[in-house]
């Protein structure tokens, strides 16, 4: 399971003394164990971890975007090494190609537009697609704009 992976991983770092590493991973396994609190059955489902990871990643980005306006390389720089970290555990994300296909798909099944798409195209490629990506398709190409 990937929790347990992370852990692993934590371990292999704090041998390796990669401190650097080791920080990123451990503030992950942190977040991951607030969330494993949440859920009572036994180790934290793979699903969950990606949410988690995925909320993250997010939170890395958006520090990204502001490190970059304000001018701070050197944050940027450490916030784009945590993303890498954490994107690695990520499972590939759908490229916007594929998600575009996918939202006429889901289009043409229920005739949903707007709002309500995203939320059928999100429920179904759930831990696979960012929202930024579903919203700017469903926004751009499947709003009932009448």
């Amino acid at each position: 399971m990937l929790y347990s992976k992370i852990k692993m991983d934590l371990t292999t770092a704090q041998k390796a003394a990669d401190s650097k590493l080791v920080r990123v991973l451990k503030l992950m396994s942190s977040e991951l164990s607030y969330a494993q609190v949440d859920f009572k059955g036994g180790e934290l489902p793979d699903e969950e971890v990606v949410r988690v990871l995925m909320k993250e990643a997010k939170k890395r980005k958006d520090s990204i975007e502001i490190y970059e306006k304000v001018g701070s390389p050197e944050r940027v720089a450490e916030e784009k090494f945590e993303l890498g970290v954490i994107e690695s555990y990520l499972p590939q994300m759908m490229s916007e190609a594929e998600v575009e296909a996918e939202v006429a798909k889901v289009a043409v099944e229920t005739g949903l537009v707007g709002g309500r798409l995203m939320g059928a195209v999100m429920g179904k490629l759930k831990g696979r697609v960012e929202g930024g990506v579903v919203k700017k398709i469903v926004d751009e190409r499947f709003t009932d704009n009448g």
